[in-house]
């Protein structure tokens, strides 16, 4: 064999000692970068996907939260409404209040100059008149009462939050008005009653007279 076929065939050796497994590792490194670059990739496609996905959320509950108040505000409109029609029904019942009170001051001034009649021609209406002291008495806590359901009609603001409470205040002091007018209707029935007396017993009297002239 020649010096030139051995040398290409000592060469050959090498080569396949030596440099083939540098392309080998070679060759396994860029496998190995390959696989970490599609990682990455696939990391930041789930990354993306996560931000999609919260931002998502976040537009639904920013819709949501709009959408409750919306719903919050129709309420309160509503309720301001509804608070308005009972304060015009209440402000309503306070003028009936009022001028019930009125009719009655009215009676107690007849009964009044019925007693003054009644005195001029003799008659002792001393029970009478006690009674309708006693009746103007209820009369003027009659008066109070519908003032201060006035005061508390008005103190009523349909925009506050307090508003429930407010017109339970105001039904309460309607409620004790009317209990007041009541009483003072009574009274005045009393002393109608003992007029009554005193002018049956004055007709009784004047028959006796007469009966005896």
């Amino acid at each position: 064999m020649s010096k030139v076929v051995r040398l290409l065939l000592i060469s050959s050796f090498i080569f396949t000692l030596v440099i083939t497994p540098i392309f080998a590792h070679a060759d396994d490194e860029d496998s190995e970068n390959g696989a970490q670059h599609r990682l990455e990739v696939l990391r930041e496609k789930r990354d993306e996907a996560k931000q999609r996905f919260e931002d998502k959320r976040e537009e639904i509950r920013a819709k949501q939260d709009t959408a409750r108040d919306k719903v919050e505000e129709k309420l309160e409109i509503a309720k301001q409404k509804i608070a308005e029609r009972i304060q015009k029904i209440l402000a309503i019942i306070i003028r009936r209040l009022n001028a019930a009170l009125t009719r009655l001051d009215k009676i107690a001034e007849r009964i009044a100059s019925r007693i003054d009649k009644l005195q001029e021609k003799g008659v002792d209406t001393s029970a009478a008149e006690a009674q309708l002291a006693e009746a103007e008495a209820l009369g003027a806590a009659a008066s109070l009462a519908i003032s201060d359901a006035v005061a508390a009609l008005e103190s009523i603001d349909t925009t506050d939050t307090s508003v429930r409470e407010a017109m339970h205040e105001a039904k309460a002091a309607i409620g004790e008005a009317k209990d007041a007018l009541k009483a003072y209707h009574k009274g005045l029935v009393e002393a109608i009653r003992e007029l009554k007396a005193a002018s049956n017993l004055r007709e009784g009297t004047g028959e006796a007279d007469t009966n005896e002239e």
